[in-house]
């Protein structure tokens, strides 16, 4: 009798496990103890990027509503799968947290995300959640975010890429302009642009070649077959990732080989690219 009530017992325990479901707040600490950063939710106040405070008694130029861990299933989901390709203590090296908002307004337009100097914050919409529309947001942003901060530390990168845009190429005005563009233009390949948000500054272009290249490698690659210059900016885009911390070199080669982007990068005619300078003091001005 005790030997079935063993068996009972064991059986029930293997049927909870399976539909055990794990809580917001437990993914976030079990993400924040493998990538050695935090990933909240909450007052905005306690993350409200200073780059967006108001100057001379202007008020601030970013607008974020709160919202909780709870309701932000989906973003963490996102956000995990996005720090999963990245060699291990990569992004913490740049980065101690990823913060979660409600609706964000940047200059009075709608945004998906936005940086400070150790950190990204993106936003998560409760109305989309079930649409897969805060997944893929969290997903792209992690990548598009994190980009910056990359791109800042790699001048020669942004010297380099000037030098591959089209001669009637200017950049938005503001950050409005740039988050208002027509989205239902189709992208400018042939001038080596995947987006029409990325053809809108430098620093939006290379952050579109982040989200591609880590999260559709494959279309990237097959674009950058077609198009020289996307293969061009894709080869300086490579360089800036494997020189921006010389110890990362090796996992981001193997990514880019294994991903076949390697294959159809085209290093750019007379450029030569070493960047050893220490940029970690920058305060980023452009976001997305």
């Amino acid at each position: 009798m005790k030997n079935k009530a063993f068996v009972l017992f064991s059986f029930l325990l293997f049927l909870n496990s399976c539909f055990y479901q794990e809580s917001e707040t437990e993914q976030s600490n079990r993400l924040a103890k493998t990538y050695q950063l935090d990933i909240k939710a909450g007052d905005t106040r306690l993350f409200f990027p200073e780059q967006f405070l108001g100057v001379g008694g202007n008020p601030p130029t970013l607008e974020m509503q709160s919202t909780s861990l709870k309701d932000s299933s989906e973003s963490l989901d996102g956000i995990e799968t996005a720090l999963e390709v990245y060699p291990e203590g990569f992004v913490s090296k740049f980065i101690n947290a990823i913060y979660i908002s409600g609706p964000m307004l940047i200059e009075g337009a709608e945004a998906g995300g936005t940086y400070s100097r150790n950190s990204i914050i993106l936003s998560n919409i409760s109305d989309k959640n079930g649409t897969n529309f805060n997944y893929e947001n969290s997903l792209r942003g992690v990548h598009h975010e994190l980009s910056s901060l990359i791109y800042l530390r790699s001048p020669f990168v942004n010297l380099a890429w000037q030098g591959l845009l089209p001669e009637s190429w200017s950049p938005a005005s503001s950050n409005y302009e740039a988050l208002t563009q027509d989205r239902s233009i189709g992208p400018d390949y042939e001038n080596g642009f995947l987006s029409t948000y990325g053809k809108t500054n430098i620093e939006n272009d290379f952050n579109i070649f982040a989200e591609f290249a880590f999260s559709e490698p494959e279309k990237l690659r097959d674009l950058a077959a077609k198009y020289p210059t996307i293969a061009k900016k894709l080869s300086l885009f490579i360089t800036a990732y494997k020189q921006v911390l010389p110890e990362y070199q090796q996992g981001f080669e193997e990514y880019f080989t294994n991903t076949g982007l390697s294959d159809v990068a085209i290093k750019p005619d007379n450029v030569e690219i070493t960047i050893h300078s220490d940029f970690s003091n920058i305060k980023p001005q452009i976001i997305h």
